[in-house]
């Protein structure tokens, strides 16, 4: 019986992650969808501007540039959510900095500053030969990682000091 519930275990976690795929592929079809709606609307803000310039009148376009930049800034708005969403399927968040980090990060690799929200644990990692490790802790790092995601500390000075 073991080995059916092996099996049962495996084919959840197959169709988890197919769920997972078949989201992130429908968030990324959206983003795209916006992006390509603010440039139409941009689009259209360069006529109005250009047929205001024809006629003579930059102040006939403006109402019309003001309503057109509050759609973009809705859509970048809505973009930003749907951004936020695929970082937490793809379970990641992201530094101050603009770093896009693992969730269980503690500290970001860039500029160090550590995350308000730590995680419970942080899963340890099987050692991989050729891989970095930080000089305090021993974590994996990857090769341009300034600074533990664990511990935080800087990766620039050696060990010893």
């Amino acid at each position: 019986m073991k080995w059916l519930d092996l099996l049962r275990e495996g084919a959840t976690r197959a169709a988890d992650k197919a769920q997972r795929t078949v989201e992130v592929t429908r968030i990324t079809a959206l983003i795209a969808g916006k992006r390509k709606q603010i440039r139409n609307v941009m689009r259209q803000i360069g006529a109005s501007v250009y047929n205001a310039y024809k006629n003579g009148d930059f102040t006939a376009s403006a109402l019309e540039v003001v309503r057109l930049s509050a759609q973009i800034e809705a859509m970048e708005r809505e973009i930003g959510n749907f951004e936020l969403e695929l970082q937490r399927l793809n379970r990641e968040k992201t530094c101050a900095c603009g770093k896009v980090v693992p969730y269980n990060a503690r500290f970001c690799p860039d500029c160090g500053k550590q995350f308000e929200t730590s995680p419970e644990t942080i899963s340890g990692a099987m050692e991989v030969e050729g891989r970095l490790r930080c000089v305090k802790c021993d974590a994996d790092l990857e090769a341009d990682y300034r600074f533990c995601l664990r511990c935080g500390s800087d990766q620039s000075v050696p060990s010893g000091q």
